[in-house]
């Protein structure tokens, strides 16, 4: 039986959820069902009973699917990185890409979670918090690679994303082989050519 979220007697013999658990649960079953299905064919029923709690938990904790959908956005591991860490040059981001595009890296989600983003919605409020995250990818690295000095730097930045998008694409979709079971050590070169090739120069 789902959780209802409260605190039990000692000695009842029920299992019970603290808030903040159950809010890492809600987060973690959301996360997964944006990525596998999309924001449409996910439904707060399914990702209560994913996570064992009371539909109403959500409502309570996130008010809305497009609240909850934000959040597991928000929650997702970082693109680069994580807890804040950037990769400090450009041959540690192209060594952070190859473990985050290498074939199982995403296990827990099943795919790699920047799938979210790409099933439209047709809510242009979900489809500009996709655009924001997408964006914010580009950011990071940017951030990563230490800038670049040609004047189309954010643009070379968002085809590097575009590049890590379309490899969890082809995986997912495709199964295109080596690809598909590319581990780390297969993508760390290619990936600081692309790098190199494609962020242009650093600047001085």
């Amino acid at each position: 039986m789902p959780s209802d979220d409260v605190t039990g007697r000692p000695g009842d013999g029920t299992r019970r959820r603290d808030a903040a658990a159950t809010r890492r649960a809600l987060l973690l079953a959301a996360r997964t069902r944006f990525t596998q299905l999309g924001y449409d064919r996910t439904t707060l029923r399914d990702v209560a009973a994913d996570a064992g709690v009371n539909l109403a938990l959500i409502k309570r904790y996130f008010g809305s699917k497009e609240g909850l959908f934000k959040a597991a956005l928000a929650s997702t591991p970082r693109f680069l990185g994580s807890d804040g860490e950037f990769p400090r040059d450009r041959a540690a981001l192209a060594e952070a890409l190859s473990r985050q595009l290498a074939a199982g890296a995403w296990a827990e989600f099943g795919e790699h979670p920047v799938l979210m983003l790409l099933r439209d919605s047709g809510d242009e409020q979900v489809a500009q918090l996709r655009r924001q995250a997408l964006a914010e990818f580009g950011r990071q690295v940017l951030e990563a690679s230490g800038g670049s000095s040609a004047p189309d730097a954010r643009l070379r930045a968002e085809l590097l994303v575009a590049l890590g998008v379309g490899v969890a694409v082809v995986r997912s979709a495709v199964g295109l082989r080596p690809l598909a079971d590319a581990t780390p050590q297969d993508l760390v070169g290619p990936l600081r050519d692309v790098v190199e090739g494609l962020l242009g120069p650093p600047p001085d």
